[in-house]
């Protein structure tokens, strides 16, 4: 079976990003007064920190959004409330969710695919995730969806891949994960005997031991590949 991660390796999250932050940043030219790299770089972190949080279990959903904006205006010293924060991060997910567009390399790479069965494994709220798949128009390709949210535990701990394991009744090891981030998602799955691929679109320095891609026209052969050691 061949799990995905969706961010960054199905769809373009840092591009839906960035353009979900500059349309939110130009919707306030009189109150942020940080030049838009800067306040792109800050909302990135601050935007990291609150996730781990709801990740930990330490917010909500719902929480980490108001958090992040919370501390965004802090920056600006415009103090907000949780309802008008949880009314200004809808401005950004508006414009955010418009911009999710899945990689050139994906489509192609699952109707190649399709013989084999597939699913995700990934970090993130449960029904966020499944909207991204259904509107990039790749969600009926997967059989097996596995979130962080609801497992209770997320990546790099191996607790979300044996679960995955779990509930499609396969063996770890008959089992290949594809994902972008070498930590989160290859080390981490090799943790229970997973074969993983390193989708490494910016070409990174490689790990000698670690099998790796530099897109996903290229998934089907590493496969066949390792299918044969």
């Amino acid at each position: 079976m061949i799990f995905f991660d969706i961010d960054d390796t199905l769809l373009d999250f840092k591009e839906a990003e960035h353009q979900g932050v500059k349309k939110f940043y130009n919707k306030f030219p009189d109150v942020i007064n940080i030049k838009e790299d800067k306040f792109y770089d800050h909302w990135c972190t601050i935007g990291k920190k609150h996730f781990n949080r709801f990740l930990k279990g330490e917010l909500t959903f719902e929480e980490q959004k108001a958090e992040r904006i919370k501390e965004i205006f802090h920056l600006v010293k415009l103090p907000l409330d949780d309802v008008t924060a949880g009314q200004y991060f809808s401005i950004y997910l508006t414009h955010f969710e418009e911009s999710w567009q899945a990689f050139d390399d994906v489509i192609p790479c699952l109707q190649q695919l399709q013989n084999y069965r597939m699913g995700i494994i990934t970090n993130g709220y449960e029904e966020q995730q499944i909207q991204k798949l259904k509107k990039i128009g790749v969600y009926d390709y997967f059989e097996i969806i596995v979130t962080a949210s609801d497992v209770g535990t997320a990546k790099p701990n191996k607790r979300i891949f044996e679960v995955a394991c779990q509930k499609a009744k396969v063996k770890p090891s008959s089992c290949y994960y594809i994902g972008d981030d070498y930590k989160s998602d290859i080390l981490a799955c090799e943790k229970v005997n997973m074969r993983g691929i390193w989708l490494n679109r910016k070409n990174q320095k490689v790990d000698t031991h670690v099998s790796w891609i530099n897109n996903l026209y290229e998934l089907m052969d590493k496969i066949n590949e390792l299918s044969k050691t």
